[in-house]
């Protein structure tokens, strides 16, 4: 029974990022909740996604800046000096500072294979083979459905059977 202002256990859970989810058998079990970086320079799509995402149960770090994704992902991802790692990135293409095909190129170059999502205004057929050469789990060319994007999202996860760490 809960005390007098204290929050629910679902609440304390998910401030300590992890989500309680009832299994089959009806028993409680914890997971750990999954971070997406999302990179996105345009305010309204970055909140829809974001949104929506959270929607799912993942916490998100934004960026509005290529600049502001480099960051994280130097800090968190190779230089492991920061912040928590994301467990999958879903960037712009084009924003200031660095483009996120850049960056996903310096992280598979690094040997780096955290899932990586790019999206685009500006794309064909060709901007999308040039993304998916360079290591691109999945490519949408804007505007595109963002139920689409939950599902990849979704599916690339269960890559890794446990997020990354907290440090």
């Amino acid at each position: 029974m809960r005390q007098e202002g204290e929050r629910p256990a679902r609440s304390r859970d998910l401030e300590r990022g992890k989500e309680r989810t009832h299994g089959s058998d009806a028993t409680e079990t914890e997971r750990p909740r999954f971070r997406v970086l999302l990179a996105e320079d345009d305010d309204d799509t970055r909140k829809m996604i974001a949104a929506a995402l959270r929607q799912d149960g993942y916490e998100i770090i934004e960026a509005r800046t290529g600049g502001e994704l480099l960051d994280y992902v130097g800090s968190s991802v190779l230089f492991r000096d920061g912040s928590p790692p994301p467990d999958c990135i879903v960037s712009d293409v084009r924003m200031p500072g660095f483009t996120g095909t850049g960056i996903l190129a310096g992280l598979r170059d690094t040997g780096c294979d955290l899932p990586f999502v790019v999206m685009t205004a500006f794309g064909n057929d060709e901007a999308r083979c040039e993304a998916q050469q360079m290591g691109a789990d999945a490519v949408f060319l804007k505007p595109f459905d963002i139920d689409d994007l939950r599902t990849v999202v979704r599916n690339l996860l269960p890559r890794r059977s446990f997020p990354l760490p907290h440090r």
